[in-house]
């Protein structure tokens, strides 16, 4: 898939330019490079950033930022209370083809000199943005400029978050933690007959007879965690703040 592809090239480029260790076992649930701090679950992001004020728990992460990377459409939808909506790669729509700037906006991560693929170098055939990576890290560094600013990072799965994470963290931030389960998060499963090399179940957590995204273990699942649709115009991207009218 193109989008996942380039968006694994981001990693991969971190991974040369950061000098961190690039292995799957540090925790992020689709096994990417990983060079910020570490992870934490949707409970834990949702205790540090809405229940600890005044830092009384003397937690390094009470009263962290929290970045909504998602799409605006995505946040005008559902968010963390308080969070703030910074999306990246994708800011509106999705690519259909190269160099695709008709009905999509996002960051190019496929036509930054020395971001590689797993199987060679990108040619820049599947340029699948319109805006510099660079662009970000500016706009969270004008809002953000300590550097050691708890960030918490939020997707819908815990892909695209691990990305921004990633960014940030070779932008000079060191105190980036990515929320493992994002926003909606991905089923939970049994083990069928106890046995794990058999088929998984998937799980009805909520017991009301239909498994779907309430049955999740992001933010929004399960869990119960506090979602909002309240768009706050200080919270927003200011570049397409028009797209939070829609």
């Amino acid at each position: 898939m193109k989008l996942r592809r380039s968006a694994l090239s981001v990693c991969l480029f971190l991974g040369v330019t950061t000098g961190g260790v690039a292995t799957a076992d540090l925790g992020n649930r689709y096994g990417l490079p990983q060079f910020y701090q570490s992870e934490i679950s949707a409970a834990e992001a949702n205790v540090v950033t809405s229940h600890d004020q005044g830092n009384k728990s003397g937690n390094a992460f009470a009263n962290a930022v929290l970045i909504d990377v998602r799409r605006a459409s995505e946040h005008v939808a559902g968010h963390p209370p308080k969070s703030y909506s910074i999306p990246f790669p994708h800011v509106d729509g999705s690519a259909d083809e190269p160099n695709d700037s008709t009905g999509y906006i996002g960051y190019d991560l496929s036509g930054n000199p020395g971001i590689c693929f797993v199987d060679g170098c990108d040619d820049d055939t599947n340029n699948d943005g319109t805006l510099n990576p660079a662009d970000y890290v500016a706009y969270v560094e004008s809002l953000f400029p300590d550097k050691d600013t708890p960030i918490l990072t939020l997707c819908r799965t815990g892909y695209r978050s691990v990305q921004a994470a990633n960014l940030l963290t070779e932008a000079g931030y060191k105190n980036v933690r990515n929320i493992w389960e994002g926003y909606v998060g991905q089923p939970k499963f049994a083990y069928q007959g106890g046995d794990i090399a058999e088929p998984h179940v998937k799980l009805d957590l909520n017991h009301d007879g239909v498994i779907n995204d309430s049955d999740k273990d992001g933010w929004a699942g399960f869990q119960g965690l506090p979602t909002s649709t309240k768009i706050q115009p200080q919270r927003i991207f200011s570049p397409y703040s028009y797209l939070y009218d829609e």
